[in-house]
């Protein structure tokens, strides 16, 4: 029996998980268990044959068996299921494939995911000055219930998205994007999340190159990378960054053991490498990275990372190749190529852009995070590939 879900409340659980992210990560998987629920009820399912006009579904549905299929050579079944079930967060792009977009539920969905940052925003200050009773995620000041790397990646989203809805004033006026892009900026200011601002600067100038041609197409970039460089000038950023350079300026791969930030990634990034290496076609299996690890330390060919227990490559790309194989890696390269393809397409349009603006994010951060198996990272590529790419609709102004 098909009962019957209006389209607000549809889009409305489409979402929630993009809203509550950053506040619950409790909270988010029980949104995402209601979308399933009502997208099952709700009959869109019966519009499966929409699928086919995305380019991302094939890449993606094989790479979900093989996945799945390397759990048969997998020992370690906690973490293979894991980085199944993350893998398999790829239904929910099928299921926004399949639902009636309209432009007014892009701007709802996009209104939803801000202002999950933003209630976060307030409570983390909140929290910090004391004024409310509870504690920042990992004790660190301004995070609020988020955790910090992942909360630096939203918001570096978010500038580049509203960056762009300053220029068209689609989604919001002028001035509340203005407001938006500075909250947002000051919180990333504030925290240690070195992904973020590192993507940031990187990102806001080749965003301000694509979205103003003509006379303001060098003059605007430029701009916009020194005003992203005066991150610098604040101390607790500029502390930040150098905190990680000499992390990286002191690694030495003969180390007995390395227990900084960077140095764990750097071991982590090698030994992905070198599993791919020795295990190039099928992997060490689904799940075996973690063990896999522990063996080439057991053999000095790692130096250790007492009390870390290192289930990822710190690199989406070599975390696919270690555990998966080439096959595994050549999936992954095509379901990223394809959603790419699509966003980079679709660029010239509201939803075009905010999926491009995080494509980038998790590409570039995927070097040096393996954002492909991430809870909350695994879930928002979906969600946003979900989202119609192919329409057109015209960017007037919301009044």
């Amino acid at each position: 029996m098909r009962l019957r879900i209006s389209d607000p409340w549809m889009f409305s659980l489409y979402a929630l998980p993009l809203f509550l992210f950053p506040l619950s990560t409790a909270g988010s998987g029980i949104a995402m268990g209601l979308l399933i629920i009502a997208y099952a009820i709700s009959g869109h399912w019966r519009n499966w044959r929409q699928i086919g006009a995305r380019r991302w579904y094939l890449p993606w549905l094989l790479l979900m068996a093989w996945s799945a299929i390397g759990l048969l050579w997998t020992s370690n079944m906690f973490f293979g299921q894991k980085v199944t079930v993350s893998t398999f967060d790829a239904i929910f792009a099928f299921i926004g494939a399949t639902l009636p977009w309209q432009e007014r539920w892009v701007k709802w969905v996009i209104r939803w995911f801000l202002a999950g940052i933003l209630v976060n925003e307030i409570l983390a200050f909140l929290m910090t000055w004391k004024i409310l009773p509870w504690h920042n995620t990992d004790a660190i000041p301004y995070t609020g219930f988020c955790d910090h790397i992942f909360l630096s990646l939203i918001i570096a989203h978010a500038v580049l998205w509203l960056i762009y809805d300053q220029k068209i004033q689609w989604n919001f006026s002028r001035w509340i994007n203005w407001v938006l892009i500075f909250l947002f900026a000051l919180q990333m200011a504030l925290t240690p999340g070195r992904s973020g601002q590192v993507l940031l600067i990187l990102l806001l100038p080749i965003a301000l190159f694509l979205l103003y041609p003509g006379r303001w197409r060098w003059a605007l970039p430029l701009a916009g990378a020194l005003g992203a460089l005066l991150l610098l000038v604040i101390p607790e950023v500029r502390q930040h960054l150098l905190v990680g350079v000499q992390e990286l300026v002191t690694f030495s791969p003969t180390q007995a053991d390395v227990q900084t930030s960077w140095g764990i990634r750097l071991v982590a990034i090698w030994a992905g490498a070198l599993l791919f290496w020795l295990h190039p076609i099928f992997g060490v299996g689904t799940g075996d990275f973690y063990p896999a690890v522990l063996h080439l330390q057991a053999q000095h060919l790692l130096p250790a990372t007492p009390g870390f227990i290192m289930n990822t490559a710190a690199n989406s790309f070599l975390s696919e190749a270690a555990s998966l194989g080439l096959i595994g890696l050549i999936l992954f390269l095509w379901v990223l190529w394809a959603i790419g393809k699509e966003s980079w397409q679709a660029r010239q349009t509201p939803q075009g852009w905010f999926v491009l603006a995080y494509f980038a994010i998790y590409v570039i951060g995927g070097l040096f995070d393996s954002l492909s198996w991430g809870y909350a990272d695994a879930v928002n590529i979906a969600l946003f590939a979900g989202m119609p790419l192919l329409a057109r609709w015209s960017p007037d102004p919301r009044r």
